[in-house]
């Protein structure tokens, strides 16, 4: 999901005043609570979510964080101002050179593999912001690059999956309250955002299934339980909102369909032009019955009437409904560290949510079914 260059609304004004002005008293506690036994951090990219990752860091209890690195000189003035004691380079290499334990990366997904080598030569866990990947290829080869330091805990950043209502389905499932899993389906809407910055954002993306999709597909991996092998996908859409997608082998509205060897199904839907907010939900099937995961678009358990009717609050952004679920997947990066607290995170599912992305861009683009190549 872009990053957004429309006006602040007050929620979000009211946020970044709040964090402004506790950002000392966080940091000073977190260095508290970190102690020797704390975690030392560094994070590579501080754009919107290297931001929002920088912000909950620093209200993370037993987490410090140590070093950023960005090219970008209104980022580096705003981390200065969010984490003063933080070292801020302007060079991947001087940065990971430095001596702290985890490394947070949020650069552009085409240096992912690149970033986590060098992090993982050096000695250092990863966390990986999604896509692993820009291609089901290079995704692999994250995960095999992984496999070579098993002392090393690395990551790949879905929050959905420390979210309390998929866990919960999630939970329900694997205790077999559904009998054996069909299907599952996931959608994922983002507010209408027109704009030049928005186009160039769309172009360079990788296309709606690998840049927002993929996390209706990892959801559905981690709702499913099993680990289970993709063979086939079928992809549809169009691009009425926003038809200059076109030129660019995208769309504003999309349909995937994906077969599994086991006979499971898993059905997708992207959009990019709701009109009011945004949306994430999921539905598990099963022989013994279905859950509906977040089934309706609320931000808060609210109901307004008034004399145009009665309405609900709707969230911004997927930032916005999952501000918790960014919280907690920290949290449990550094507990997986720390204390060696098993984790919802799966880089197998990460790179194979990739392969299945990759797969109905393709489909899309050709507009056929495709067969899916297995990486493993």
């Amino acid at each position: 999901m872009p990053p957004s260059s429309a006006p602040l609304d007050s929620r979000v004004w009211i946020r970044s005043v709040f964090s402004l002005y506790y950002t000392s008293t966080y940091q000073f506690f977190a260095m508290v609570y970190a102690g020797p036994q704390g975690l030392r951090v560094g994070v590579a990219g501080a754009g919107r979510v290297g931001h929002v990752h920088i912000e909950n860091l620093v209200e993370t209890p037993r987490v410090t964080v140590v070093a950023v690195c960005t090219v970008v000189p209104a980022e580096q003035e705003r981390v200065g101002k969010l984490v003063p004691s933080a070292k801020i380079f302007r060079d991947f290499d001087s940065f990971i050179a430095t001596d702290f334990d985890l490394v947070i990366i949020c650069t552009p997904t085409t240096l992912h593999y690149e970033h986590v080598a060098k992090a993982l030569k050096t000695g250092k866990h990863v966390f990986c912001e999604k896509p692993l990947g820009p291609d089901a290829s290079t995704a692999w080869a994250v995960y095999e690059e992984a496999l070579k330091y098993p002392s090393l805990k690395v990551a790949c950043g879905f929050p959905r999956r420390f979210a309390s209502t998929f866990q919960e389905t999630a939970l329900r499932v694997k205790n077999g309250e559904l009998g054996e899993i069909i299907s599952v389906r996931s959608q994922s809407i983002d507010p209408y955002m027109p704009s030049e910055f928005f186009d160039n954002y769309i172009k360079t993306s990788g296309g709606i299934f690998v840049d927002m999709t993929i996390h209706d597909i990892d959801v559905c991996l981690y709702l499913f339980g099993t680990d289970e092998r993709p063979i086939r996908a079928y992809a549809s859409g169009s691009a009425k909102m926003f038809p200059q997608f076109a030129a660019w082998g995208d769309v504003d509205d999309a349909f995937g369909l994906v077969e599994f060897e086991s006979g499971k199904v898993m059905a997708l839907y992207g959009n990019r032009d709701s009109m009011q907010g945004h949306h994430a939900m999921a539905e598990i099937a099963g022989t013994k019955g279905r859950i509906i995961a977040q089934g309706h678009p609320h931000l808060l358990d609210v109901q307004i009437t008034d004399p145009t009717g009665v309405r609900t609050v709707g969230a911004n952004s997927h930032m916005e409904l999952f501000i918790t679920a960014f919280k907690n997947e920290l949290r449990a990066m550094r507990d997986w560290i720390l204390d060696d607290v098993e984790p919802a995170f799966n880089l197998k599912d990460a790179a194979k949510a990739v392969t299945i992305a990759s797969a109905l861009t393709k489909s899309l683009r050709q507009n056929q079914a495709v067969d899916i190549v297995n990486f493993y």
